[in-house]
């Protein structure tokens, strides 16, 4: 890979890229000026630094008695670069449910962090207004202050979309304040003795989604497959008729 295809990894067509270059090679200059650094007619090289400036390469410079244009360093390019590329991938399990083919059987998308446990509970809310999730529910001890905290907005947005919810959950401490609050909440809860289930892991259903929220080590999956969301479902009808 030479300079001008390292570059053009910014996202820049071949006219870009020269001007650029140029702009690198003379650490200031006129359009005039680049435009003969860079090879390009005038007029063109005018439109490609307008497009360059947008794309937050390139900056004119100010209290200049002629207007001159600067290059943003490489450095600076490459990291905001990354920088966007990161926000992207933020996104990325949202779109790669969007654009799996109609003949896939399965689609397990998988999360990591805090950040990443947010997206796991997240996701398919939307999708979820006035509808029900059930599921098998964890406790909350030994959480990171942020993350409990997050069960409140959590739980707030399920109210705002109509989101109702069944679970079963472990008799312990830390989930006084949410049993206090279930009704007011739209949840059902039913209660077993923490002898019997102490699960630190979550486990819910709604729709196609099935996803597993491990709280105590910041992990998530959340498995697209209407096969296995029935097989959930039935096992926790079955053991909320028993409980």
């Amino acid at each position: 890979m030479d300079i001008s295809e390292a570059i053009a990894t910014l996202g820049l067509n071949g006219k870009q890229t020269a001007v650029y270059i140029a702009l690198l090679q003379l650490g200031k200059g006129s359009a005039y000026s680049i435009a003969d650094k860079s090879g390009l007619k005038r007029p063109t090289t005018y439109v490609i630094l307008e497009e360059l400036i947008r794309k937050g390469l390139a900056e004119r410079i100010p209290r200049a008695r002629k207007q001159q244009y600067r290059a943003i360093s490489p450095e600076q390019a490459f990291g905001a670069f990354e920088e966007r590329i990161a926000l992207a991938k933020e996104k990325l399990p949202e779109l790669l449910a969007m654009t799996k083919g109609s003949d896939t059987k399965a689609s397990a998308l998988y999360f990591e962090g805090l950040k990443g446990i947010k997206q796991v509970m997240e996701y398919k809310q939307k999708e979820n207004k006035g509808k029900e999730i059930v599921g098998f529910y964890a406790t909350s001890q030994d959480l990171p202050k942020e993350l409990t905290e997050y069960f409140v907005e959590w739980n707030a947005k399920n109210r705002k979309f109509g989101i109702t919810m069944r679970g079963i959950v472990p008799d312990h401490d830390s989930l006084a304040s949410f049993r206090s609050s279930d009704k007011e909440s739209g949840r059902n809860m039913k209660i077993v003795p923490f002898n019997e289930f102490s699960s630190e892991v979550a486990i819910d259903v709604s729709g196609d989604v099935v996803r597993i929220q491990d709280y105590k080590n910041l992990q998530g999956v959340a498995i697209e497959n209407a096969d296995v969301a029935k097989t959930i479902q039935e096992i926790f009808e079955m053991v909320w008729k028993r409980v």
